[in-house]
């Protein structure tokens, strides 16, 4: 088709140029409007640690806020709420990964399935639930919980100069505890957040000495049948306690006894012993208050302990 002395071919995409042309041509100015979604500008922000519950709510802190606590024992369980503050307003339906590492500066590695940190599954709460009502005490507006990466989409928009809460729920897989371990939320593309003003944060453990030897006493067994011997500790070591297993208060003055009277009568019994019974061969985060000797698990040297200071 033939048009003054311009010749315009439409043939499939080329229609588009060649309208665009012919408009030009007739002196018809052209405006394209392009719609660009403002950065949200987040900053890593306040945090808290809890020890862990089969609910959405933590509420046992074991940290003040912004405060660190001890690197778990492996297999030990801790929930962190940290919340992010947006610069400007932050959409819904965006998703993040949670890292770790022993440097603020560099290291960060996504937390997975077989890494020194891992995800842990509450049964009771659905991964991705959301957060009905904030904690820390800075928070606006809650967010969602997560036991994998990426997390759920983000269930609510953060407006500019609002601080937005997730939870996470976090074991030790293989984290050494004589080491620092620090925590940070990215986007799940892997972009970084514009800045981190704190870092959720776990502390070295120093490490115990093992004595050498062990003096050995002698004391008779509960039943009355005869001489056992039983490993005389130095001192009794102090429990790690898991939060949502807390000891039952004793009120005896002795405190090595109070730490075998797991009951609470002031007496160490076959009550306290068919306690620690249940547990026995027991690994990992739930078993320490009954790990006396602090060896991992809950074996015989723990009754060995609880022997030694057998009151009947």
């Amino acid at each position: 088709m033939k048009w003054g002395r311009f010749t315009l071919f439409f043939v499939g995409g080329s229609f588009l140029l060649g309208w665009f042309f012919l408009m030009r041509v007739w002196g018809v100015e052209i405006t394209t409007t392009t719609t660009v979604t403002p950065t949200a500008n987040l900053t890593q922000n306040s945090y808290r640690w809890y020890g862990n519950a089969n609910s959405l709510t933590p509420t046992t802190g074991i940290a003040s806020e912004n405060v660190g606590t001890s690197t778990p024992n492996i297999g030990g369980v801790l929930r962190l709420r940290m919340n992010v503050n947006a610069g400007a307003t932050a959409s819904s339906g965006l998703t993040f990964s949670l890292q770790f590492s022993n440097s603020t500066s560099s290291g960060f590695a996504n937390v997975g399935t077989s890494t020194a940190w891992v995800f842990y599954d509450n049964p009771g709460v659905a991964d991705g639930a959301i957060i009905m009502s904030p904690i820390l005490s800075d928070s606006d507006v809650g967010e969602s919980y997560g036991e994998s990466n990426p997390s759920a989409a983000s269930p609510n928009e953060i407006l500019s100069g609002q601080k937005g809460e997730w939870d996470w729920v976090l074991q030790n897989n293989s984290a050494a505890t004589s080491s620092n371990w620090y925590f940070r939320m990215i986007f799940s593309s892997g972009t970084v957040f514009d800045s981190y003003g704190r870092y959720p944060t776990l502390s070295a453990v120093a490490a115990t000495t093992t004595p050498t030897s062990t003096p050995t006493s002698t004391t008779q067994a509960p039943s009355g049948g005869g001489t056992l011997l039983f490993p005389r500790p130095p001192s009794l070591p102090t429990l790690p306690l898991q939060p949502e297993q807390p000891l039952i208060p004793s009120p005896c003055d002795n405190l090595a006894l109070q730490k075998v009277d797991l009951n609470g009568d002031c007496m160490v019994d076959l009550i306290d012993l068919s306690i620690l019974l249940y547990y026995y061969g027991g690994r990992g985060g739930g078993i320490q208050q009954y790990d006396f000797n602090n060896n991992g698990q809950v074996d015989f040297p723990d009754v060995s302990v609880m022997m030694f200071y057998w009151t009947g």
